[in-house]
């Protein structure tokens, strides 16, 4: 499997893991450890994010696509949702 190179990717590759495990049961160890290691990834980028709030700076995460070039929201109305 390839390395995911946006999230749009990562979802995909989790999905398709996910219908592997549906349609063999053993694949259900490599699925989970799959989704660990997901987790972990969309939580870095949540980390960045929340950084990029407190400094009041526009994220540039490639992982997370194109940006749309619009301004961020104010942090409160971030952090509500």
């Amino acid at each position: 499997m390839s390395r995911a190179k946006d999230i749009s990717e990562l979802r995909d590759q989790l999905l398709d893991a996910f219908e592997a495990v549906r349609n063999d049961p053993r694949k259900a160890m490599q699925t989970e450890e799959m989704s660990n290691a997901a987790g972990k990834v969309i939580q870095s980028l949540k980390i960045e994010l929340e950084y990029c709030i407190a400094r009041n700076e526009m994220p540039d995460i490639a992982f997370m696509g194109k940006g749309s070039g619009k301004a961020l929201p104010s942090r409160s109305k971030l952090l509500q949702a």
